[in-house]
């Protein structure tokens, strides 16, 4: 049985990222998104077209996966031009530990 300050310090872990774990997990859980979480762990900067091309998903099907990886804290845009490019968002305490999980 936990005491009181063990209590304490699973309820913080639990903050931490806890919340949205089920979410992340969820995200991940498709095919699709967890071969973009894994391409963007591999290389920098990946326009939605790039992905779709790898992906050989259209690029309104790739936007679509990456806006639920957005939605969730995986990835960021930035727009470059014309083109919208993603990354991990690699300073995100969840997003290392997906990492380590899935590397």
């Amino acid at each position: 049985m936990l005491n009181s300050k063990e209590v304490k310090k699973v309820q913080k872990s639990m903050r931490e990222g806890g919340e949205r774990l089920p979410f992340v997990l969820e995200a991940l859980s498709d095919p699709t998104r967890l071969k973009i979480f894994q391409l963007l762990m591999n290389h920098q900067d990946l326009c939605v077209t790039d992905l779709a091309k790898v992906c050989k998903v259209s690029v309104p099907g790739i936007s679509y996966q990456l806006k639920i990886m957005e939605v969730v804290g995986l990835v960021r845009k930035q727009r470059m031009g014309k083109m919208i490019c993603y990354e991990l968002k690699k300073d995100d305490p969840l997003v290392k530990k997906m990492m380590k999980i899935i590397a």
